[in-house]
């Protein structure tokens, strides 16, 4: 029964590596670049210089993508509370825009904003603005 648990393992391994649902050990993308290119001295210098230059911009990509998702979702917020009464929007104050709750079918999935920002949005008026993080100095 062992021997069938590692057999069977060693098999599964063996097809994940070679179908590269798992990177061997060591294989950075430049170290595979000049294994499999034999990149002079200069263009691996400036291929690190491309993948830094790249991850920069992609870092920031996605804090722009998560500010504007949090925009968004305080303005559809922001028109939800627009349609109640006033007692409603009392309620929904209190029930719907405090992340500590726990509401298991909290309007998009969100249980409030990611900064701590915990105040109702204004009836009509556009969610507060998140600050922005600080932005990481390249590598």
């Amino acid at each position: 029964m062992g021997f069938s648990c590692l057999l069977i393992g060693f098999a599964l391994s063996t097809l994940a590596y070679r179908y590269r649902y798992i990177r061997v050990p060591g294989g950075g993308l430049i170290e595979r670049l000049n294994r499999d290119l034999s990149l002079t001295p200069a263009q691996r210098d400036k291929v690190g210089d491309v993948l830094r230059d790249t991850r920069f911009k992609v870092m920031q990509a996605r804090r722009d993508f998560d500010h504007q998702r949090h925009i968004l979702f305080w303005q559809g917020l922001g028109q939800i509370r627009g349609v109640l009464t006033p007692d409603q929007q009392k309620i929904f104050d209190q029930e719907f825009t405090q992340p500590h709750h726990d509401h298991s079918d909290d309007a998009f999935g969100d249980h409030g904003p990611p900064d701590g920002d915990h105040g109702p949005p204004e009836e009509g008026a556009p969610p507060p603005a998140s600050p922005q993080p600080p932005s990481p100095a390249p590598n």
